[in-house]
């Protein structure tokens, strides 16, 4: 057990862009593994499959073990999954993820909220869906459940969470809001607050499409830069 929890504290420190593990099985069909989702494909000369729950014997008289639906890593795993280093995947395209970010927070505030609670349950149906599709449509392939999440985007009725907690990382632009608007947004009138509001929602819309939305954006360069930028004058306690 404290060996499991040692490889899988490993996986979880490899970078998600790690080359795919290749082997073949007893019977001669060969197995795929991919760092990000630990899945198992099986390979044969009909198609391929998801390979079941158990302990399956590969061709050098190795096992490997499946675990609800996921592999548990062997060291030659491991060793692949640290080569063949490939641009890290982005969340573009993924739009029920991107929806439980948008109303559950980027640190879960809002996970009570219902906004949160129906962005998941449409998350947890497109998982379904993808689950019924080929291994050749890809990792994150496109369903109906894609689609809805795509509007909802888009719907008020699925709000953005503003809720803020001191785990929250405050961003670039979130301060340039904070430092404009003021903290209880008393300077609101002020020129500057509504551009630096809409730096903000286009800095929040480049951390929805990051794989890691607490890594620096673009958008968040320009609000340092605004920082500096006499436009943007401090809120000075203004009354709303």
């Amino acid at each position: 057990m404290a060996y499991l929890r040692l490889l899988l504290g490993l996986v979880i420190a490899l970078p998600l862009w790690a080359g795919t593990w290749t082997g073949t099985l007893e019977d001669g069909s060969v197995l795929k593994v991919d760092p990000e989702t630990r899945r198992p494909i099986r390979y044969f000369s009909r198609g391929s499959v998801r390979l079941w729950d158990g302990t399956h014997r590969l061709e050098d008289g190795s096992v490997i073990i499946v675990r609800e639906g996921t592999v548990v890593p062997t060291e030659n795993m491991l060793n692949a999954w640290q080569i063949a280093p490939e641009p890290e995947p982005r969340m573009r395209g993924r739009y029920c993820e991107q929806l439980v970010r948008k109303t559950c927070g980027f640190q879960q505030e809002c996970a009570r909220d219902q906004p949160c609670l129906l962005a998941q349950q449409l998350l947890r149906l497109e998982r379904d869906e993808q689950r019924q599709q080929s291994p050749e449509a890809g990792l994150y392939p496109a369903t109906w459940h894609t689609s809805k999440c795509l509007d909802a985007l888009s719907n008020p009725a699925f709000s953005t969470c503003t809720r803020s907690t001191p785990a929250t990382r405050t961003t670039d632009c979130g301060k340039l809001v904070s430092r404009v608007c003021g903290e209880k947004e008393q300077c609101k009138s002020s020129p500057a607050c509504n551009p630096a509001k809409q730096l903000l929602y286009l800095e929040t819309q480049e951390r929805l499409e990051s794989s890691d939305p607490n890594e620096e954006t673009a958008m968040g360069q320009e609000c340092a830069r605004a920082e500096k930028n006499p436009f943007f004058t401090p809120c000075k306690g203004e009354k709303p």
